[in-house]
């Protein structure tokens, strides 16, 4: 059997890329916004947290874009040329690349037992911190990439801001927020001031899968359609 290989037109392919770009862009800003939460409340806690806090950031990236060379003597047709292709460059990740949370969940993907679970349970976190500081309107998800450097976030975003962020955007994740997050201890430290939601409690299970597979059933009608 034979493929063949294509790609989009570099006038559908350019809008994507910045697309893509702002995304990591919002991420970034959201992630040190949950820093900057986390060192405030830590500064002004009586007692330090009984837990370590992973330092991560996103990858260091940039739109390169590639543009026909004029040759001597040649006359350009316009002022405004469209470049011939589109890169998203980003900072290399050197050690083993991890899935810590998936798209449209606010839950680690990894068991307990796996490398890399601690850092996925602060990331769900920070997704706590997020939602809950920005008034239940974003927080990241689909957090992947080392132990020290993550890339190729997305941002989910409350219905009214769907446009913002594209097709990764599971704006039916941030409504369900409250009711699929299982608060772990990072949530639960009293020093960060969170509500502790009631899908971490006992008996919330059967509830939490049966909102799992009803959003996964509505994710996959709309894609049908």
């Amino acid at each position: 059997m034979r493929f063949t290989i294509g790609h989009y037109t570099i006038s559908d392919e350019l809008p994507k890329l910045f697309k893509e770009a702002n995304v990591l862009y919002w991420a970034c800003a959201l992630l040190t916004f949950s820093y900057e939460y986390i060192d405030h409340c830590i500064s002004n806690s009586s007692e330090p947290p009984p837990f370590h806090i992973p330092r991560l950031c996103f990858v260091e990236a940039g739109l390169a874009l590639s543009h026909n060379q004029v040759q001597p003597g040649q006359k350009l047709k316009s002022t405004i040329q469209m470049p011939r292709a589109g890169y998203l460059v980003e900072e290399l990740i050197t050690d083993n690349f991890l899935k810590y949370i998936h798209n449209m969940d606010c839950n680690p993907m990894l068991d307990p037992y796996e490398v890399g679970y601690k850092i996925a349970e602060f990331l769900a976190c920070t997704q706590h911190i997020q939602y809950a500081k920005t008034g239940g309107l974003a927080f990241i998800s689909d957090y992947q990439g080392g132990s020290k450097i993550l890339s190729n976030p997305q941002v989910l975003t409350h219905p009214y801001d769907a446009d913002v962020f594209g097709g990764g955007n599971i704006e039916r994740a941030v409504s369900a927020f409250e009711q699929k997050h299982n608060c772990n201890d990072y949530c639960k430290w009293s020093g960060f001031k969170l509500e502790i939601y009631k899908a971490a409690g006992i008996g919330t299970e059967m509830e939490m899968g049966t909102a799992e597979m009803e959003m996964g059933t509505e994710v996959e009608m709309d894609a049908l359609e």
